[in-house]
């Protein structure tokens, strides 16, 4: 028992590893956790600590220098660990960063990357490239992601939109600058495919219908296939509801243009049926973060009103299931709609969004306001990736360009030409 500064008791026990005791290069007495349980180590460690502080008093070494040496040891998962703890305080998507978290993990195993010093570009390439089931959108991911934790490294952070040198830095250099992308026009491995509207009205009759139907249905024995199998009250209300509820965030879906994440997270309270009837996203939910106001079809409100009665401002409007894609999968298969279509593209969760931009096209809708509904920051994206050009009236449009009649002779010769029998 020992008595601190202040006067207080404290119990003093021996550590399990040794602490380094110097002087640094002002003169101020540090004391500095060597991480060694073998003296001769720690020796070698408070050797190194004095010589860095001898180096920077003679001018030998910059005080950045020495900054950036001494997370050279440091192994490269508690870098990573640290960089995701940033990104959940600044708030970034759950998702995202966990996505971030696993792709750089992955990464580093692949590669070979254990400290800051093994860090390199080209060795990260030939990984990437090393995958033949790699598209040119999960390669950019990559990219992108790799450029962000060197520059992360270096120093760099995030004041809401503004990037300052403000962080520790334990890079000198940003070893992925300029790592190069992909074309990811000439690559894309899942292309989605819009719904026409005879399928988008097939698709919530089955979802309307297909729990119910499922439940009725027998598997075995001599009734199989039959839809006799004996229900409840209570369970023919409940599976009613499920599908009702499943029809509805199909609709809102391509209704809204909707991402999944941003539906699951709608509340009751961010619905408005006014005169305008809207929902808001708030921005912590929405990919940008910005915080949009989504107007609402005027049916698609009466359902949503309808559905959310009686119900507190915080609840969410819909309690969508985790395997939402396997529940499309089936819903498509019951309505008779091919996933994969003769040109391979696909119809999945998000290829409803691509429904929703594709029908604002159809409809005549501008590109500007296609562009706002679709929350889009470039309108080349509302209008390239998400309007299937297939499902749009191109020959009805030819028909509203400007009659063009030809002149010439032939209208010309009847007006001139002499009567019959006259010379």
């Amino acid at each position: 028992v020992v008595a601190g500064s202040d006067g207080s008791l404290r119990i003093r026990t021996e550590a399990a590893t040794y602490t380094a005791k110097y002087r640094d290069a002002d003169g101020v007495v540090r004391e500095v956790a060597t991480g060694c349980r073998d003296a001769d180590a720690a020796k070698s460690k408070l050797a190194e600590l004095m010589r860095t502080a001898e180096r920077i008093r003679s001018g030998a070494l910059s005080r950045a220098d020495a900054e950036v040496s001494k997370w050279q040891n440091v192994p490269l998962s508690e870098h990573i660990a640290d960089y995701i703890a940033e990104l959940q305080d600044r708030g970034i998507n759950a998702d995202r960063v966990a996505t971030s978290k696993a792709y750089l993990t992955a990464d580093c195993e692949g590669c070979g990357f254990r400290y800051l010093r093994d860090l390199n570009a080209d060795a990260l390439r030939k990984w990437l490239r090393s995958d033949p089931n790699m598209g040119a959108a999960t390669y950019n991911w990559h990219s992108a992601l790799w450029q962000a934790f060197g520059a992360w490294l270096c120093g760099w952070r995030m004041n809401g939109r503004r990037k300052s040198r403000t962080g520790d830095q334990r890079l000198g250099e940003n070893p992925f600058d300029g790592f190069g992308k992909r074309d990811e026009r000439s690559d894309r491995r899942r292309v989605a495919r819009a719904l026409t509207v005879d399928e988008m009205r097939r698709l919530l009759d089955q979802a309307r219908r297909r729990p119910l139907d499922d439940a009725l249905t027998i598997r075995r024995g001599k009734s199989a296939g039959q839809r006799t199998a004996k229900l409840s009250d209570a369970r023919r209300d409940e599976l009613d509801r499920l599908g009702r509820e499943r029809a509805l965030i199909y609709k809102t879906l391509i209704l809204t243009g909707l991402r999944k994440n941003e539906l699951a997270t709608l509340a009751v309270g961010d619905l408005s049926f006014g005169d305008v009837p809207f929902l808001v996203l708030r921005s912590a939910n929405e990919k940008s973060r910005k915080g949009s106001t989504v107007p609402l079809r005027s049916d698609l409100a009466a359902e949503l009103r309808q559905w959310t009665a009686g119900r507190t401002p915080s609840e969410l409007v819909f309690a969508v299931p985790a395997g939402l894609i396997r529940i499309l999968d089936r819903d498509l298969l019951a309505a008779g709609i091919p996933k994969i279509d003769d040109q391979g593209r696909r119809v999945h969760v998000h290829a409803l969004r691509h429904s929703t931009g594709t029908h604002l096209s159809a409809a005549g809708v501008s590109p500007r306001v296609a562009q706002a509904v679709m929350r889009h920051s470039n309108v080349g994206l509302t209008m390239n990736t998400y309007t299937d050009e297939r499902l749009l009236n191109a020959a009805g449009a030819v028909e509203l360009l400007p009659e063009l009649p030809l002149t010439g002779s032939r209208t010309v010769a009847p007006t001139v030409a002499p009567a019959t029998g006259k010379t």
